[in-house]
């Protein structure tokens, strides 16, 4: 059995190299008591050079699968575009600065198996954020709470681990979101298919001096993401999406194409389509700009 640990890369830089190198050797002592073996893919949509050379290293070395977009396209996009490389029974998505110790991960992973759990959802009862970002979040999952009814106090910490039935059906098929609140849709999603989700509680121990995000930009378009995703499911269960190329996915261990990078939006008539098109401009403009 295997377990991909799926890691979306933004600007890190050489530090990624080591950190990286650590966690591969615990997942490979610690997989040594189980019968699974894990796989480290990173993924980044960003061109940042000293992240790139690290990202190379590490492909070379056979330590990770390292993946290039071509286009920038978010959080959640660079996790829809990595996966199909997987080859994972289940599936960890995880923050490239690693905020949680490996045997966790590993004791969450054993926990989904043993009890067949389609989804597990890491609750932060500790983190170094700042007084800001905690109000912002408190506020944010009680939204959440009254529109969707998860039952969840935290829906946006960056580790999930998902069965490989689950990521089929919620993050390649369902989930509409590229940008950071996709960690909610997940969640809804489960909720909504009637898949079995649990959170368990953890210790979150960020490595990075803050955000590189600005917190009210950050919250403006996942308010947008959020009224979206209540919108699509009001309509029913099932969302009329499709997949739109807009890019090449590169393998930077030989520096070569292995795919087309998608991005997921929502199937429209033409003169919707023209709108959206536009609206879908505009959010990318305010979520990715420098």
């Amino acid at each position: 059995m295997i377990v991909s640990v799926v890691i979306p890369v933004a600007k890190e830089g050489n530090t990624l190299y080591e950190r990286i190198h650590l966690i591969n050797k615990h997942f490979n002592s610690l997989s040594s008591s189980h019968k699974f073996s894990y796989e480290i893919i990173l993924v980044s949509d960003i061109f940042h050079k000293p992240t790139l050379k690290a990202m190379i290293r590490l492909a070379k070395e056979n330590v990770a699968k390292c993946l290039l977009l071509t286009q920038r396209i978010g959080k959640g996009g660079s996790i829809k575009n990595a996966i199909p490389f997987s080859r994972g029974d289940y599936i960890v998505i995880l923050d490239a600065d690693i905020p949680v110790r490996p045997i966790f991960i590993n004791q969450a992973v054993v926990l989904a198996m043993n009890l067949g759990i389609d989804l597990i959802i890491a609750n932060r009862v500790y983190r170094t954020h700042s007084l800001l970002r905690r109000v912002l979040s408190v506020a944010y999952n009680s939204l959440v709470n009254l529109l969707f009814k998860t039952g969840l106090r935290d829906h946006q910490a960056g580790l999930k681990i998902l069965s490989r039935r689950a990521a089929k059906i919620i993050l390649m098929k369902r989930t509409r979101t590229d940008g950071l609140a996709y960690d909610t849709e997940i969640v809804v999603w489960a909720k909504r298919h009637g898949l079995r989700y649990r959170a368990v509680n953890v210790v979150w121990r960020e490595q990075r001096e803050g955000s590189t995000i600005p917190p009210m930009r950050a919250l403006l378009t996942m308010l947008a993401d959020l009224i979206m995703l209540r919108l699509l499911t009001l309509a029913g269960k099932y969302v009329a999406l499709q997949k739109l190329v807009i890019g090449r996915v590169i393998d930077l261990g030989n520096i070569h194409t292995v795919g087309q990078e998608f991005m997921t939006v929502i199937r429209a008539s033409r003169p919707k389509n023209h709108l959206l098109n536009v609206l879908r401009k505009l959010y990318i403009a305010v979520a990715l700009r420098r």
